[in-house]
């Protein structure tokens, strides 16, 4: 069996009133060498169900992996593991792609010499909402292209807005999300600051992903909890440690991670100990900020669920 040159990976948590825009906008593709890759992030609103009657309908290969709910990080990173495709497309759960959306992004890697795709991680497009044709954010300026890869990173976040990419598999060999303990949320820059560092991408303000807003759902709209606390935790911490490294808030997560780790469960502590490890600067100020940190946690300790 020949493999498919793109493969849609979605992973899915409890997104059984929202998933038929995924099916019908895969099945409404004009473009067909491609797989759709599902992973199942221990759904528990018959999600499952749904993703059965999708895939005997489907009229492309589609590959269902079930799994304890973990993040979608890790969901994530079982998904790249089962995709066969030379391409990789991230569709979330509860987003859609306009019917020519492979097409279009598949046809971005035309720009790029052959012999010089190696050097290439991903071609980006952009997006619109469901309320307009506008795309979200800024267009890109006619010769980000050609600026250095730093320069057109850089750009990149200054227009703002949502993006989907059609990203070169082989660039993620030996390249995973980390899966810290205690955490369910681990930012996907983690991962695109790594990848942006050693390779080019090739920009697009071609249209080809829908994404809804004002639903009420994501990472954004959850309540405070030991759990949120200890993903942003994490997430500072990651920060402080690659400021040097990666384009990050650096130093202003300074407060955050201090105070939220006074708040983060008993566990997350023991298997992440506080952060003194980084450089000098970071060190010091983290071991000053510990007393008045400690202070300022106790009256967010006393409204926040454990």
């Amino acid at each position: 069996m020949t493999e498919p040159l793109v493969s849609v990976y979605t992973c899915v948590y409890n997104m059984a009133d929202r998933i038929e825009r995924v099916f019908r906008s895969m099945q409404s593709q004009t473009y067909g060498n491609f797989e759709h890759v599902i992973v199942d992030d221990g759904s528990k609103d018959g999600v499952e169900k749904l993703l059965e009657q999708y895939k005997k309908k489907a009229a492309f290969p589609v590959n269902i992996i079930r799994k304890e709910n973990g993040g979608k990080h890790t969901a994530t990173n079982i998904a790249w593991d089962n995709c066969h495709g030379e391409y990789l497309v991230q569709l979330d759960a509860d987003d859609e792609l306009l019917p020519d959306a492979i097409e279009k992004l598949v046809a971005l890697t035309d720009n790029v010499p052959e012999a010089e795709r190696s050097s290439y991680w991903c071609y980006v497009a952009r997006c619109r909402n469901q309320h307009s044709d506008s795309m979200i954010g800024m267009p890109y300026p006619d010769n980000i292209n050609s600026m250095s890869a730093s320069e057109a990173a850089q750009v990149d976040k200054e227009v703002g807005g949502e993006k989907i990419a059609l990203i070169r598999a082989s660039a993620l060999e030996g390249v995973r999300f980390p899966e810290p303990k205690g955490v369910k949320f681990v930012p996907e820059g983690v991962i695109w600051e790594a990848l942006n560092s050693r390779y080019k991408t090739w920009y697009s303000n071609g249209i080809v992903r829908i994404y809804y807003v004002d639903e009420g759902y994501g990472l954004s709209h959850q309540k405070m909890s030991r759990l949120t606390i200890n993903n942003k935790v994490w997430s500072c911490g990651w920060q402080l440690e690659n400021r040097r490294k990666y384009t990050t808030k650096g130093l202003k997560c300074l407060l955050p991670y201090c105070v939220g780790y006074h708040l983060a469960t008993k566990e997350y502590r023991a298997d992440n100990p506080y952060l003194v490890r980084s450089d000098s600067l970071v060190r010091l100020l983290l071991i000053i900020l510990f007393v008045p940190s400690f202070i300022i946690h106790l009256p967010i300790a006393l409204i926040c669920p454990r």
